[in-house]
């Protein structure tokens, strides 16, 4: 193998390590409550008029994602859901959610990144339409994230809950080291070629 081709040849394969699509590791457990119940999720407060739904369910027309979507309609103080997961301490984790909601009043929607508010609504209102919280973490090596909702006179609706890593995590070392194997490999082959 010429220098030429082989230098070709490592180019293209770089590129195609790192224009792959990245696909990261979920560390919610049944974020889109496609289970049609609270699997995975610890719950807790005032759970009352809270559930797992399907299709049409007060003003929402179905789920963002999948078939289910949480409704929450707790009446005085609210309930809650949470999770506890296990992730790398320091790196970044990208913690999302889509939430609908019509202002109902007195309503009140908090969602936590270990017992801390992320965000903290009171009567939210966005037309009852799927918008997208998104918010950047810190892993500590076990986190947790909560839910609180309350709405006295109808329903918050909560769906496609994730935690993923984040956009500046690093490249996995497997895929380094199979790159670089990759890469002394070629040059070991084009070497012994040239030397004939």
């Amino acid at each position: 193998m010429r220098p030429k081709t082989l230098l070709v040849v490592v180019a293209l394969a770089v590129a195609l390590l790192f224009s792959a699509p990245k696909t990261y590791a979920q560390l919610i457990t049944n974020g889109s409550f496609e289970t049609g119940d609270y699997s995975g999720w610890t719950t807790g407060g005032n759970f009352e008029f809270t559930q797992v739904v399907t299709g049409p369910f007060y003003v929402y027309s179905g789920a963002q994602d999948g078939s289910f979507y949480s409704t929450a309609g707790a009446v005085g103080s609210p309930g809650t859901i949470s999770q506890s997961f296990d992730d790398t301490a320091g790196a970044s984790y990208t913690f999302s959610f889509y939430m609908a909601s019509v202002g109902d009043d007195p309503s009140h929607f908090t969602a936590f990144w270990n017992n801390t508010p992320v965000l903290d609504m009171s009567d939210p209102n966005n037309g009852g339409v799927w918008t997208l919280y998104s918010f950047q973490e810190t892993g500590t090596g076990h986190d947790s994230i909560t839910f609180a909702m309350q709405d006295d006179p109808e329903y918050i609706a909560l769906d496609n809950v994730s935690v993923t890593p984040g956009s500046g995590s690093t490249p996995e070392p497997s895929s380094i080291l199979l790159l670089g194997t990759g890469i002394l490999g070629l040059g070991s082959v084009a070497r012994r070629k040239l030397g004939r």
